[in-house]
């Protein structure tokens, strides 16, 4: 009876069936961590995007004069068109079929924002609160955006919005 050094076959095809199930779980994890990670970076995109424009938006209108064109508050998808003291225009119009904010002098051809569902701009009086369309009225602009965020369970959004006041004023 003379055993032999080794392994036979079946303990090999066991240890080889052993190592795929852990190599498969492995590779589960990891592309679940990394769907996650994308996920998350792809959301900071998106917030970011949007920050950034609303960001632009405000400080532009903080150092505007009055106000010269502005859409009805019920529009989500807003134009607004300020003036400075030195007379230049501004404008930023949102194309909802694109996603996208446009900035420019006089007419909107730049591209300020992508990925940005709706943008909406609400004239407001010198209280702060009472919402205007009147030009000469407005004192105040409540700017707000909503960007889309991709999730598991299903499209979500998100909303930010600020109010800039004007220097003028």
């Amino acid at each position: 009876n003379r055993r032999r050094a080794g392994s036979s076959l079946a303990e090999l095809a066991v240890a080889a069936a052993m190592m795929a199930a852990l190599t498969t779980a492995s590779f589960v994890l990891v592309r679940t961590a990394n769907d996650a990670w994308q996920r998350h970076r792809d959301d900071a995109t998106q917030r970011h995007d949007a920050l950034a424009a609303l960001q632009h938006i405000v400080r532009r209108v903080r150092q505007g004069a009055q106000v010269i064109g502005i859409s009805a508050p019920a529009d989500l998808s807003g134009r607004l068109v300020v003036q400075k003291a030195d007379g230049t225009i501004e404008t930023w119009d949102h194309d909802a079929g694109a996603g996208r904010i446009h900035y420019g002098a006089i007419a909107p051809t730049d591209l300020l924002a992508e990925g940005v569902d709706q943008a909406w701009f609400v004239g407001l009086s010198a209280d702060g609160v009472t919402p205007t369309t009147d030009p000469a009225k407005i004192h105040a602009v409540r700017c707000a955006v909503r960007y889309p965020l991709n999730r598991p369970t299903g499209p979500a959004s998100e909303s930010v919005s600020c109010v800039a006041w004007l220097r003028a004023w």
